[in-house]
């Protein structure tokens, strides 16, 4: 023997003689530290009712996951979840005798005790089973110390007695953090591979499997060389105990490392999530909302949504756009800005449709560079066309940082170049509703949810102008007016909140039309024939029509109601007139059709709540006018679709809110735009202008992706009958008619004088010129004297 092999024989002998008197003091010490931990030790039966904190899920109606909440991320696989490959792998990873120990491996102990020795530690280290593992997370604090060993040891083994081995290592798969947020191995196998663990290749199971030992340092993201040298060593030890061949351990060490790059996923329906979120959390609390693995069934319709996204996105940028630049949002000041990295950098990569931050790194007449990330893009007059500027150094200086939109080229698909764009300072919303159902297909509250977490669609309340007429318009059809009565629009004066004679309503245009039909009054939208016949109905009437139709915001009777001063919510006033579209019933609107819970148990369903709000023959003839509206009157640009739309515009003083409210025979739609603090859209938008091209860009979309149905048309109700009349009298044809159209009239209603020339001369005249010709009817406000003009003057002149 050799001098240098001595002391290597020494130390092996020395071992051999300490082994025993440390297993004895082993003994000893656990029974002493045993006799005290008993006294306290957990009841581990009680394991069986227990259940970690779970993923609360929200599903669209296809059933694909967009929204998820959760404390610890986590997704629970059941007792026999356990694919056979993963098995092997944490097996040869942590605990090769798992099924042959009843909780404590003497194997490993006597390894663990040669290592604790070889290294005179204070603190144990190895040894630890699976369920020893289990213990320490479940009853048990991370510190490593001799009492922790025992009490492991104590607690493994009442764990062995309890509970099967495949229930242990359920458990152990459930509890486990595997990085990056992810609990449990079936939450890791979504994150990283976008997978489940019964669809995991040899080396994903692997790697799976030697995460737990150090999670913070096993991240395949951070430290993709560690995690593959860890992989290996899996891979290596599932080889040497028979679970794989040598032939499978070459083939996956040769795999490279294959995971989903992490970034910030774009979520589809934010708002709409946030309103489903807000409802568990004051249901089931914060712990239910988090903790216990909600299956929520929403009825969140992703195409729906997405073109609703879309349309209120690019509605939102035009109406920006034809403001101009309002500069760059802010500038870095740094000497060397080809080496300097944004934030937003980090793990980017470039898209169309998802923008960029850029920096500019160069600025000159011949040409603007600018750099995102390692990536340089020379800016053309094309790409900031929208500006109104010719030459991208007259908006762009040298450390400017701006938003882009990539482009790109049209022959090898890649990003080639870059759209200046900057983000609207206004906000929009956007409801589509399924009339019959009530069910809320899509819901926006804003520009972006980052920015902003307030749902405008179900927590604004906001002027709605114009589009509040229709309720007005159905209370005058219940008292038995018709679409082809007239009224004299005219300047009138009318009793304000003071009960004194101090409100006079003005046409937008400031123009008056003399004797009008209700049909085209409403049409085009004009304010004193709404002011008028609001007071002819009653005001009290017109708020007890829009109740019924689920309008449950705060309406004073004051003569500004039927021009809208009241401030709903878009989501009320959508679900009011979606009471029109449905034949005069109203259905209380949904996000939820039903809640789960993680074992497929029902937790809640939806009841829906549904009532009469007026007879089907007022809601169609309503219908029917709201279609003029389209066909002739302010939403003209909606017009020509392939299938029947009604709807109706809405414009507040100073352009402050623009609407557009409308249906189709299955959806109901709704458009708002503004700004959160009141100042005004820009001059003459209108919800014409500004609210109706997003409502109708969502119509198209529908009707080219097929769920609004082409060809739709509304059906009448028995009681209600067809007849054509003269559009401008509403008397029925006779000589001399030349605008004629098809009307509809409850059953009883209809016309019966006949139009004649001398009419139509009459209809003709400017107003003023006019009211001789009219007879006013009971009740109607008409300037008929020099005392009413001077006050009217007055009032205008105050506004």
């Amino acid at each position: 023997m050799s001098k240098s092999d001595r002391p290597r024989s020494s130390r092996r002998r020395l071992y051999l003689l300490a082994i025993p008197l440390v297993i004895a003091a082993l003994l000893g010490g656990l029974l002493g530290v045993g006799v005290a931990s008993m006294i306290n030790m957990p009841r581990v039966e009680a394991l069986s009712d227990f259940t970690p904190g779970q993923i609360t899920q929200l599903f669209d109606r296809t059933g694909k996951v967009f929204a998820t909440y959760a404390r610890e991320k986590r997704v629970l696989l059941r007792e026999g979840e356990v694919p056979e490959l993963l098995q092997q792998a944490i097996l040869a990873a942590e605990d090769r005798n798992f099924f042959q120990h009843g909780g404590i491996d003497a194997e490993g102990v006597l390894r663990a005790i040669k290592k604790n020795l070889s290294r005179d530690r204070k603190s144990p280290i190895g040894g630890s089973t699976i369920t020893m593992q289990l213990a320490r997370q479940l009853y048990l604090t991370p510190k490593k110390t001799w009492r922790r060993k025992i009490e492991e040891a104590l607690l493994s083994v009442e764990l062995e007695k309890n509970f099967s081995k495949q229930q242990i290592l359920t458990l152990y798969c459930n509890l486990n953090f595997l990085g990056h947020g992810n609990y449990g191995f079936e939450a890791a196998a979504q994150s990283y591979f976008n997978k489940s663990v019964s669809e995991l290749s040899l080396p994903e199971a692997a790697m799976l499997a030697g995460i737990p030992q150090r999670p913070s340092a096993y991240s395949a993201y951070r430290r993709p060389d560690l995690v593959i040298e860890r992989r290996d060593y899996v891979l290596r030890r599932m080889q040497e105990e028979g679970f794989i061949t040598l032939e499978e351990y070459e083939t996956a060490t040769a795999e490279p490392l294959l995971v989903v790059p992490q970034r910030q996923a774009e979520l589809l329906g934010p708002y709409f999530a946030e309103e489903v979120r807000r409802y568990l959390e004051s249901t089931y609390g914060s712990q239910g909302l988090l903790e216990r693995g909600l299956q929520v069934h929403t009825t969140l319709d992703p195409t729906i949504q997405k073109a609703s996204e879309d349309a209120l996105r690019q509605g939102l940028l035009s109406l920006d756009h034809a403001k101009g630049w309002r500069g760059a949002p802010y500038r870095v000041e740094d000497e060397n800005l080809e080496e300097f990295e944004l934030p937003s950098w980090s793990n980017l990569e470039l898209e169309t449709g998802r923008w960029v931050e850029g920096l500019v790194v160069e600025s000159s007449r011949k040409r603007v560079v600018v750099r995102v990330a390692e990536h340089p893009f020379e800016i053309n007059p094309a790409d900031i066309e929208w500006t109104k500027k010719k030459n991208p150094n007259q908006i762009l200086d040298v450390g400017d940082v701006a938003w882009f939109e990539p482009q790109a080229s049209q022959e090898d698909g890649e990003i080639d170049r870059l759209r200046l764009e900057q983000e609207p300072k206004l906000e929009g919303a956007v409801v589509v509703l399924e009339s019959a159902t009530g069910a809320i297909r899509a819901l926006i509250g804003g520009w972006d949810f980052s920015r902003s977490s307030f749902n405008r669609a179900t927590q604004a309340r906001r002027q709605v102008g114009s589009a509040f007429k229709a309720f007005v318009y159905g209370a005058a059809l219940e008292t038995g007016l018709t679409p082809a009565d007239t009224l004299f629009d005219a300047p009138a004066v009318f009793p304000g909140a003071d009960l004194q004679l101090t409100y006079s309503p003005r046409n937008n245009s400031r123009r008056y039309y003399g004797i009008t039909t209700l049909r085209r009054g409403l049409e085009h939208s004009m304010n004193v024939t709404a002011t008028k016949l609001g007071d002819l109905v009653g005001l009290d009437r017109v708020v007890d029509f829009a109740r019924r139709c689920g309008i449950s915001s705060p309406l004073a009777p004051y003569p500004s109601l039927p021009l809208g001063a009241a401030e709903l919510i878009p989501v009320e006033l959508t679900a009011a007139y979606a009471a029109i579209a449905n034949q005069g019933v109203f259905v209380e609107p949904f996000v939820i059709d039903r809640i789960t819970g993680p074992d497929g148990g029902l937790v809640e369903e939806h009841q829906p709540q549904a009532y009469k709000a007026m007879e089907p023959e007022i809601a169609f003839v309503l219908g029917h006018m709201l279609e003029g509206v389209v066909d002739r009157g302010t939403a003209i640009s909606a017009r020509g679709f392939d299938v029947d739309l009604a709807g109706k515009t809405g414009t507040t003083d100073r352009y402050l809110d623009a609407w557009f409210v409308g249906f189709s025979p299955k959806w109901t739609l709704l458009a708002w735009v503004g700004h959160d603090h009141n100042d005004p859209i820009g001059r003459r938008m209108t919800g014409a202008a500004a609210a109706l091209p997003i409502w109708r860009s969502i119509v198209e979309s529908g009707l080219q992706e097929g769920w609004i149905a082409a060809g739709g048309r509304f059906s009448p109700p028995p009681s209600v009958v067809h007849l054509p009349v003269e559009y401008f009298t509403g008397l029925l044809p006779g000589p001399g008619a030349q605008s004629v159209v098809r009307e509809a009239f409850v059953a009883g209603t209809e016309p019966t004088r006949l139009y004649d020339p001398e009419r139509g001369k009459v209809m003709q005249l400017p107003w003023y010129q006019q009211r001789p010709f009219y007879l006013a009817k009971a009740g109607e406000r008409m300037p008929d004297s020099v005392a009413d003009w001077t006050l009217i003057q007055e009032i205008w002149a105050e506004d």
